[in-house]
């Protein structure tokens, strides 16, 4: 089993030092993206990303931070450095080694700048959406820049861990990079829904802290087959057989 999940806009290094880590898959491709948006001034980049001028400031300065050679000196593992809604529900800065290495194995996180990561991949903070409209040389669009890159690494990570279900925990933006078509695996999208004014719906925050949720129950368990994320129940979710199939999962939580 291979979870894929998608990045967050808020990043900043926790304090805590991890001695193994590795470099992204795809860094170069990283540098020559890097290189690009270096090449943009802030209004470029401010109209680029719609972005206020205090993130436009931020947004210029970690593109010019980026600066290779990547070392535990001056950046951190991907899985210490993502703090969105996702990866609130997380807790690297508690897990054990055990936890760690099963987290570098099978999870992977979709990117903008860097097109897939593991969790112990060192990363300088960033932002970059995936679905920008972002004109690179040769490229119409970051999709079309990464191409099958992800694709690849993913099917490398299935064969090495022997498996066959990648499970989806990414959003619509970013899970479009992988090419369908080309992935030696069988997709399971899970989906969760909460109870509001009685009707089940999918509210976007709380989906979001239920993938972390559903990760961090994976890795504290161990958990190497699909199948056994059926019995996922933190915080009040369960299963429901009877609204899933075998590409879709549904999680509903009562209110």
């Amino acid at each position: 089993m291979l979870l894929i999940l998608a990045p967050s806009k808020t990043q900043k290094y926790i304090e805590r030092v991890f001695p193994q880590y590795t470099q992204p898959g795809l860094l170069d491709k990283s540098l020559f993206l890097a290189d690009h948006l270096k090449s943009l001034s802030k209004t470029e980049l401010a109209q680029l990303m719609k972005i206020s001028e205090k993130l436009t400031r931020e947004t210029y300065q970690r593109i010019h931070n980026f600066q290779p050679p990547l070392s535990i000196k001056n950046s951190r593992q991907a899985i210490f450095t993502f703090q969105g809604d996702a990866y609130s529900q997380m807790r690297p800065k508690d897990y054990s080694e055990e936890e760690l290495l099963y987290s570098q194995d099978h999870l992977h996180i979709l990117s903008g700048l860097y097109g897939i990561l593991r969790p112990l991949d060192l990363i300088f903070p960033y932002r970059l959406e995936m679905g920008l409209k972002l004109v690179i040389p040769e490229a119409r669009n970051l999709y079309h820049y990464w191409g099958d890159s992800p694709t690849d690494i993913i099917n490398s990570s299935l064969t090495k861990t022997n498996s066959r279900r990648l499970v989806n925990l990414a959003s619509t933006e970013y899970f479009k990079v992988v090419n369908r078509k080309k992935l030696r695996g069988e997709i399971v999208t899970i989906i969760f829904r909460q109870k509001k004014n009685d009707l089940f719906k999918t509210i976007p925050i709380y989906s979001k802290k239920a993938r972390g949720l559903m990760i961090h129950f994976a890795i504290v368990n161990q958990i190497v087959k699909a199948e056994e994320l059926k019995s996922f129940n933190l915080d009040g979710y369960s299963y429901r057989e009877d609204e899933s199939t075998e590409e879709i999962w549904m999680f509903k939580k009562e209110e």
